[in-house]
């Protein structure tokens, strides 16, 4: 989870969003056929779709980190098979399961870079896909410090905000893509778009507690986080509270809802002024808060 800057991905996905079903049916093919994504005309056949939809189905699999491959073979990954197995949520009925991978896509720097950069870096609560593609380029001129085409960045900019907009005229390609249903990007009626921060009470706590979850479990040496770094970042570690668009008052009520629903996971304490969440003596793996979660939805 923490950013690599030597290890970067743009433009992979072909132009293509995620789509509803194309998570849970590239883990069905791997089951059926494990070698599928590696002979680009059996995938074709098996999945419904265009070569290029192939390629894209295989990152999304990958930025979700619900699938891995290796030697022209790939397998669900314990998350994809907690997430979308079939004791966990193939069908996206569950919106926790959406704002889930909203996180794992948005805190994936290595294999997302630019939605990762949006989500965590880009602060503009109003802005033109100009001003995206503009901040994008500064990004990866002057803190990544390498070189990638204008066209490669653009089209990183343009599939995020095709995926995450909701639109009222959407072209057929992009008529299927649920992170638009998040409502964290709007669009502005041709004036431009809105990613704002808000309370955003709608947003499952199970959301929050995975990615506060991970996010210990990926640095097992902290044992707390300070607030502030929650909210803003500021690191290279994706930040929950940006990522899920929270504002303060946002970020400490959804808190607030994981503590009681999941008693001796955090603590929230103040240590020499500095407002930090502590790693409970209860604290679940990322994987037991899904498999907790979703066999008490399904059982």
């Amino acid at each position: 989870m923490k950013s690599n800057r030597k290890l970067t991905t743009f433009g992979r996905h072909e132009t293509f969003p995620l789509r509803y079903a194309w998570l849970t049916k590239g883990l069905e093919a791997l089951l059926r056929h494990p070698g599928v994504f590696g002979d680009p005309e059996q995938a074709m056949v098996e999945l419904g779709v265009g070569r290029n939809m192939v390629s894209a189905i295989q990152y999304w699999l990958q930025v979700t980190g619900t699938a891995e491959f290796a030697g022209g073979r790939g397998e669900a990954t314990a998350l994809g098979n907690a997430l979308l197995g079939p004791a966990g949520d193939p069908y996206l009925e569950d919106e926790a399961t959406l704002w889930i991978i909203h996180w794992l896509i948005a805190a994936n720097a290595e294999l997302a870079t630019g939605f990762f950069w949006f989500f965590n870096r880009f602060a503009m609560p109003r802005f033109r896909e100009e001003e995206v593609r503009a901040g994008l380029t500064e990004f990866v001129a002057q803190e990544l410090q390498i070189k990638r085409s204008q066209s490669t960045l653009k089209s990183d900019c343009s599939t995020l905000l095709r995926m995450y907009t909701p639109a009222a005229e959407r072209s057929e390609d992009h008529l299927d893509s649920p992170m638009a249903h998040l409502q964290l990007v709007d669009s502005e009626g041709g004036h431009g778009y809105r990613s704002m921060r808000a309370t955003r009470p709608f947003m499952p706590p199970l959301a929050l507690h995975f990615a506060l979850t991970q996010r210990f479990h990926e640095d097992p040496q902290q044992p707390a986080l300070p607030v502030h770094a929650v909210l803003y970042g500021g690191d290279d570690w994706p930040a929950p509270g940006a990522v899920f668009r929270l504002s303060e008052q946002g970020l400490m009520a959804t808190l607030a809802r994981v503590m009681d629903l999941y008693p001796r996971h955090y603590e929230l304490r103040d240590t020499a002024g500095v407002h930090q969440i502590y790693r409970g003596d209860n604290l679940s793996t990322p994987l037991d808060v899904l498999r907790q979660h979703y066999q008490g939805v399904n059982g």
